[in-house]
């Protein structure tokens, strides 16, 4: 459970446009209590995906690494290679399933570019190539290392053997709990979605970047949160939301007030304060023991604060450019003699005056 309430916390801190991949979730468990998409490809189309399109490219294999590193997958070196293709341009849709019982059996699907040959020449990649209802399947050598499976419309499965046999067979006739489908229905189609049924317990682990007092202050209300539900659309506009069920109705007031706590501290203050990163646009909402959350910032006001986020980084650039010494060509002073022969050294000898020596030649 540490995995969802990672992402929990990564989450709190900063009409439907089109339903989830059918075909995605049609491979999902039946048991399955939190299933969560991330459309890169919708997110890459939208105004905030351009502007962090680089950012992306070079930030991917770092970060990757590191969050697969904390969930201690027994894949995490596969799954880390992943990091060195340009997800932006290869990877379109992701979907993670997570079950239920401990441990839980977790499910990832990809629909991507790659397919068993590119994954084969990657160095990480050794094992099996097998086949499961028509399906080839690379299986990982090691005992508890995974499987890739290659599903036709370019969708890849990963997980353990069990789980990604049980998501072949189970095609074209899979159906989600009702409570969690409700949960899908409302924020499937959005660009980056969780829907959940499950009761998050363990530790809260924020970033190191969020190491500060709010950062801390988070870390409390994240522990009184008992679940999560949301989605959060990049285009045209920017739209968050999401509810929060907290593990009791005090709970919930307190994060309730934590959360005007923290809208006061982020608003600008004094005339001269950016209009475009205020937050006119977030609301919430408290309903016993749940938190209706919502942001909204239109496309134009969006494209400000990248602007805004971007010219700082363009001055600095601007200042090392003109702070860096021009590259000056160094000349040595003529000494008056003629140029040297080809083949030859001149030497200044204290008795016999400048001479002549040739180079590689017996003396």
């Amino acid at each position: 459970m540490t995995f969802w309430r990672n992402l929990l916390a990564l989450t709190a801190l900063p009409a439907l446009a089109a339903a989830a991949d059918p075909d995605m979730l049609d491979l999902v468990m039946p048991d399955a209590a939190t299933v969560m998409e991330v459309n890169l490809a919708k997110i890459m189309a939208s105004p905030v995906g351009a502007a962090m399109k680089d950012a992306f490219r070079q930030g991917a294999a770092t970060q990757l690494k590191t969050e697969l590193a904390k969930t201690n997958s027994p894949y995490q070196e596969q799954l880390g290679a992943l990091a060195g293709i340009d997800w932006s341009q290869e990877v379109l849709d992701i979907v993670v399933a997570r079950g239920t019982g401990k441990p839980a059996p977790t499910l990832i699907l990809v629909r991507c570019s790659l397919d068993l040959g590119r994954i084969q020449a990657m160095k990480e990649f050794s094992g099996q190539v097998t086949e499961y209802e028509g399906v080839p399947m690379l299986t990982s050598p090691k005992a508890e290392g995974g499987v890739f499976a290659f599903l036709d419309g370019s969708i890849v499965a990963i997980g353990q053997l069990r789980e990604v046999q049980s998501a072949i067979h189970r095609r074209q006739h899979a159906s989600l709990p009702a409570a969690l489908a409700a949960q899908v229905g409302k924020y499937s189609g959005d660009d980056i979605w969780v829907a959940s049924t499950e009761i998050i317990t363990g530790p809260v682990a924020l970033p190191a970047a969020a190491k500060s007092p709010a950062g801390a202050q988070v870390e409390q209300w994240i522990e009184k949160i008992a679940g999560l539900n949301g989605g959060l659309r990049f285009s045209p506009d920017f739209d968050l939301s999401a509810d929060l069920e907290a593990r009791t109705e005090k709970g919930a007031a307190e994060i309730a007030d934590g959360m005007r706590w923290l809208t006061g501290v982020a608003q600008p203050q004094g005339k001269g304060a950016s209009a475009s990163m205020r937050l006119e646009g977030f609301k919430f909402r408290l309903n016993g023991k749940h938190i209706l959350l919502s942001l909204h910032v239109p496309e134009e006001q969006m494209r400000a604060v990248l602007q805004q986020m971007r010219a700082p980084q363009a001055g600095r650039t601007a200042v090392a450019a003109r702070q860096t010494p021009p590259i000056v060509q160094s000349v040595a002073p003529s000494s008056g003699l003629p140029p040297v022969p080809a083949g030859t050294i001149r030497v200044q000898s204290s008795d016999m005056g400048t001479v002549l020596v040739p180079v590689g030649q017996p003396q």
